[in-house]
């Protein structure tokens, strides 16, 4: 399982390239879901209601992917961005060395500004986990996050693989918004 593993990471690690050198469409399968490098620890994030925000991201953040649609919960808005990071920068030809680590932010919208409310590890080299679309094998698996889904109180992760703090496996995580919080709600696999 590591060696196809770590073949999936090195082929997100191509498709990552691609898409900052330009070679690629930065529009996927949806339509919704866009890709901007990181430029001077930012990137700009341009939404389907025409919307901009610039997002401060840390220096190791290679750039995002990010759900033009903004969701709606409790009459507020929120905004879904993946920020994407290699596994282990400083040794490319070590252990995860052309592996990712991918987070999931969540943002409320707080007028011109994007406040982070939330974030979750998705997929991971270093901690082997995944949610369900980043690890299928197929072309340009790296930007299917339809394994999060929106709903009228949060959102949900439907997971590749996931464990829990006792080893149990973990089909998907519910995250409903609670007194300002999203809290966590993990549903386990069903053992065969």
């Amino acid at each position: 399982m590591r060696t196809m593993y770590s073949e999936s990471r090195a082929i997100i690690l191509l498709v990552l390239l691609m898409l900052i050198l330009g070679l690629a469409n930065d529009a996927f399968a949806d339509g919704e879901t866009s890709w901007v490098a990181s430029q001077q620890e930012g990137a700009h994030l341009l939404l389907a209601d025409g919307s901009a925000y610039h997002l401060k991201l840390f220096s190791d953040v290679e750039g995002v992917f990010f759900d033009k649609s903004k969701h709606e919960i409790n009459g507020e808005s929120y905004v879904s961005v993946f920020q994407v990071s290699p596994s282990n920068p400083g040794k490319p030809t070590k252990y995860c060395g052309s592996g990712s680590e991918v987070w999931f932010y969540v943002y409320k919208v707080a007028g011109a500004e994007l406040k982070a409310e939330t974030r979750v590890l998705v997929s991971s080299c270093l901690r082997s986990l995944s949610m369900i679309g980043l690890d299928t094998g197929v072309q340009q698996e790296d930007a299917d996050f339809s394994a999060v889904q929106w709903s009228s109180d949060g959102f949900s992760i439907r997971w590749f693989y996931n464990v829990d703090d006792s080893g149990r496996s973990i089909s998907s995580t519910n995250y409903v918004l609670r007194n300002d919080v999203f809290a966590a709600q993990n549903i386990l696999s069903e053992e065969p």
